[in-house]
């Protein structure tokens, strides 16, 4: 028990030096509480002052003195119950015998051979021990607890001593030791318990420790600052890496502009970037030196949060992402309007212009694009109701609306007219726009030279079809004599169609041998003729997959993975180590050489062609003078050598 002290009024007796105060109203041992005194004399220490000898043993005033013990050495005497303490100014014997005036406390009583007086007080970091009234470290983990309470060590149960200065360790806690007690095991308590490969709060923050388990690539879940993707597996090629990283799923090449999207929905452009369509927020150009090869380009700035799901580019310096949220935007040149943002001025090319500063593309009330592609200065979508409008330049009639005025804000435009629901478009660097319709047909319309149409279908006497009132309407739909439904197409001065039976049709104006017919370069501009248009012939068994067309040349993706490429070749495009033009049946020469890889995916841009690996990495070959093959250098690839080497690969990054 605690006890409070009082001085006795009597009482000018100092212990070595200490000094007691008395007040005069004390008058009996009562009132000094003195008729009691407490326990047994702890022992002395060397703090004590005046240096007392041995003391015997023996009773005195009720409490028994004990052995004194030696005070140089500090060997107390027994101490007697550890709860009862002297009171100041009680009977004592032994000089210099030192005593706690109560458990955990600072201050202590000293015993000058009759009486115990105040004593030196322990510093703030003691305690008095009493069981012998030393003044002793107060135990770590007892300094902010009451005594006899119990803390923590580590995960052990710690109960502190009355003192603070004496502690007893109990269990090991299977979970964590909070305030005493255990708690019981939990993930993201910060310790590692059975069943559980980790257990850190800052793992788990940063994403490396999900549910108790190791980061692993491979497991579906992505472990964020760890990993860009996670889609259970271990295999490249599919979107996420090995190391599940991301990896390029779409590319589009314009002019001399190279774009990669990957499997996280960032876009990464390089090449040409003399009107913004890099969209960096300059007009410089990139993947021409060393530094600015894709790796260390950062990802073009779609808005907070935003990611694309499809992205195109034109011929001509402009490009267009279809966003994630259903938002179409577009950005680099804008001189007839092809950016749908109701003015001509360029986007991307200087700093602040892009992120949530390019404003999305309004399409009409509710409207949102499913198919988006930027021609040479024209960009054309269809809507999710199935209707088709293009804005921008309208030479020739290609934006289909049956006048050659510029358009340059979409929600104003009116949809094209059209007899059937249409599923994708194309636009193109030669002002040739075709839409796939929804029987599996197609309708084209723009530059007279390369769109099929019959004579009488030239209501305005003009150089394009669509530039006349009932020209559109009256366009016929465009099937194949034989063949499947169309599922794809791409327009221009050569377009292609791919159908669902896997083979490939083209059709247009070409010298250079694009058609895939020897000596063939006008097929398929007439209605009839457009209906007999024969397969390319690439062997049996082969079917198409994807196609690019360039300029000149066209490549094709092959089942089984092959890459083959004909046409025009004058800076190596064609990918076979030499500049001679390709003349004949595709089946009749050797596929690009890849190194050993399957290709998922080719793109062809004016005079390059570019494809995606198995391996999830880059191949790009053909022109190079402004660093649109991503190289870090403006040499050309596939114009000598023979076939394609290892430095042909792209060191792209998202």
């Amino acid at each position: 028990m605690n006890r409070k002290y009082w001085l006795l009024c009597s009482l000018t007796t100092a212990v070595g030096g200490l000094h007691a105060a008395c007040s005069p109203m004390f008058r009996s041992c009562e009132d000094t509480r003195t008729c009691t005194p407490g326990g047994r004399a702890g022992t002395s220490d060397e703090d004590a002052a005046g240096g007392a000898g041995d003391v015997g043993g023996g009773e005195n005033g009720g409490g028994k003195a004990g052995n004194g013990g030696d005070a140089t050495s500090g060997d107390a005497g027994s101490s007697g119950a550890a709860a009862d303490f002297p009171i100041l100014s009680a009977e004592c014997v032994g000089k210099a015998t030192l005593s706690c005036v109560e458990h955990a406390s600072v201050r202590r009583l000293a015993c000058d051979g009759a009486h115990w007086q105040l004593g030196p007080e322990c510093a703030a970091d003691q305690r008095c021990d009493s069981t012998n009234g030393k003044c002793v470290s107060v135990t770590a983990e007892c300094i902010s607890v009451v005594p006899g309470a119990s803390t923590c060590r580590g995960d052990r149960i710690l109960t502190c001593g009355p003192d603070l200065v004496t502690e007893s360790e109990g269990e090991t806690c299977a979970g964590r030791c909070q305030d005493g007690v255990c708690a019981a095991p939990a993930c993201g308590d910060g310790k590692v318990e059975p069943g559980e490969e980790c257990d850190s709060p800052d793992d788990i923050a940063s994403g490396a420790c999900v549910e108790c388990k190791t980061a692993i690539c491979g497991d579906g879940v992505v472990y964020t600052g760890h990993e860009q993707c996670d889609d259970g597996n271990q295999l490249s090629g599919d979107g996420c890496s090995a190391t599940c990283n991301a990896e390029p799923v779409a590319l589009a090449l314009g002019g001399h502009t190279s774009c990669a999207l990957s499997s996280t929905g960032l876009v990464k452009c390089w090449g040409l970037n003399g009107t913004g369509e890099l969209g960096l927020g300059d007009s410089d150009n990139r993947g021409d030196k060393p530094n600015t090869v894709p790796r260390n380009l950062p990802a073009i700035d779609l808005g907070s949060g935003r990611k694309a799901t499809a992205i195109t580019v034109s011929g001509k310096g402009s490009a267009c992402a279809m966003l994630d949220n259903g938002d179409l935007k577009c950005w680099g040149q804008n001189q007839f309007g092809q950016l749908g943002t109701g003015d001509i001025n360029n986007r991307g090319d200087g700093p602040g212009q892009m992120g949530d500063r390019l404003r999305p593309i309004a399409l009409g009330t509710g409207r949102r694009p499913i198919s988006v592609s930027a021609g040479s200065d024209y960009t054309c979508a269809v809507l999710d109701n199935f209707s088709a409008k293009c804005w921008g330049g309208n030479s020739q009639g290609r934006l289909g609306t049956e006048s050659t005025a510029n358009l340059q804000a979409p929600e104003a435009v009116t949809t094209i007219s059209l007899k059937r629901r249409a599923t994708a478009i194309s636009a193109s660097a030669d002002g040739v726009t075709c839409v796939l319709l929804d029987i599996g047909a197609l309708n084209c319309w723009g530059n007279i030279w390369f769109v099929t149409h019959a004579d009488h279908a030239d209501l305005g006497a003009s150089p394009g079809i669509g530039d006349y009132p009932g020209e559109v309407y009256g366009l016929p739909a465009l099937t194949f004599d034989g063949g499947a439904p169309i599922q794809s197409l791409i327009a221009g001065s050569i377009s292609a169609a791919m159908l669902g039976d896997g083979s490939l049709r083209l059709w247009g104006t070409g010298a250079l041998g694009q058609l895939g017919l020897p000596g063939e370069s006008y097929l398929g501009l007439n209605p009839s003729d457009f209906a007999t248009v024969p397969p390319v012939d690439f062997g049996p068994g082969r079917t198409v997959k994807s196609v690019g067309l360039g300029a000149t040349h066209v490549c094709a993706l092959l089942n089984g993975g092959q890459v083959t490429c004909w046409g025009g070749n004058d800076s190596g495009q064609l990918g076979h180590g030499n500049t001679d033009t390709l003349d004949y049946k595709p089946k009749d020469f050797e596929p690009v050489y890849l190194g050993g890889h399957r290709a998922l995916q080719v793109a062809t841009g004016h005079s390059h062609s570019c494809a995606i690996l198995d391996d999830g990495t880059v191949k790009c070959w053909g022109l190079n003078s402004i660093g649109q093959l991503g190289l870090g250098d403006i040499q050309n690839r596939g114009d000598s050598g023979g076939k394609l080497s290892s430095d042909t690969t792209v060191d792209l990054a998202f």
